[in-house]
C-alpha cells in the first residue's frame, strides 16, 4: 500500500499514482504509518508545508518505509521526483518499492541469521539470502538507490536498539 501525504484536501498526485493509495494530512502521517505499516510514503511537496518534517516523521516511526518526494530535490527523501507528470511519478514510485522490498528481505535475513543455530547450516536461512541477494541485484544501479537502500536504520543510530553493545564475537576481544 502508498500512503500519500497533502494536506488541505489537494488529491492531485492519487490520480497518478499506480497503487492503492490512502491520503493523509501531514500532521496525521505518524499515526498513519504507524496503524498502516505502508511499504512507500509519498510526500506531496506541493501539498504540504514542510515535506523535510514528513521525512524525519516516517523515518522516526518506521525507518523501513520508502519515502518519495515529488515537486522538490532539497530533501533527505530516498527518493525525489521533481516533476508530477504519471511517468516520472511511477518511476519514483517503482524504484522507492524496490527499495522497500530490499530492506524488508535484509530484515528477514537478519532475523533468520539471528534465529538459527550456530555454525549448523540452514536450507530455510540460504533462502531467504538469495531473496536478499536477488532484490539487491533488482536494485537500479545508480549511486542514489543504493544510498537510499542501506541507508542505516535510524533506531541504531540513536542507540535505542541493543545491538551496538554486541559485536558478535562473543566476549572475544580483536
Amino acid at each position: 500500500m502508498t500512503l500519500l501525504v497533502a494536506d488541505g484536501g489537494r488529491r492531485s498526485l492519487r490520480d497518478v499514482l499506480p497503487s492503492e493509495v490512502a491520503v493523509v494530512d501531514a500532521d496525521a502521517v505518524s499515526e498513519a504509518v504507524a496503524r498502516d505499516a505502508p511499504d512507500v510514503v509519498v510526500v506531496d511537496a506541493g501539498a504540504v508545508a514542510e515535506p523535510g518534517a514528513v521525512v524525519d516523521a516516517v523515518r522516526a516511526t518506521d525507518p523501513g518505509s520508502a519515502v518519495v518526494v515529488v515537486g522538490t530535490t532539497g530533501t533527505d527523501a530516498d527518493v525525489t521526483c521533481a516533476t508530477a507528470d504519471r511517468a516520472s511519478v511511477h518511476a519514483a514510485v517503482e524504484r522507492a518499492e524496490r527499495i522497500a522490498d530490499y530492506r524488508q528481505s535484509v530484515t528477514a535475513l537478519y532475523e533468520a541469521s539471528r534465529d538459527r543455530a550456530l555454525g549448523r547450516p540452514d536450507a530455510d536461512l540460504r533462502d531467504v539470502r538469495r531473496d536478499a541477494d536477488a532484490k539487491f541485484d533488482d536494485l537500479p544501479a545508480d549511486r542514489e538507490t543504493f544510498a537510499a537502500a542501506l541507508r542505516p536504520d535510524d533506531r541504531d543510530a540513536a542507540g535505542d536498539d541493543d545491538t551496538s553493545a554486541d559485536d558478535g564475537l562473543g566476549g572475544v576481544d580483536g
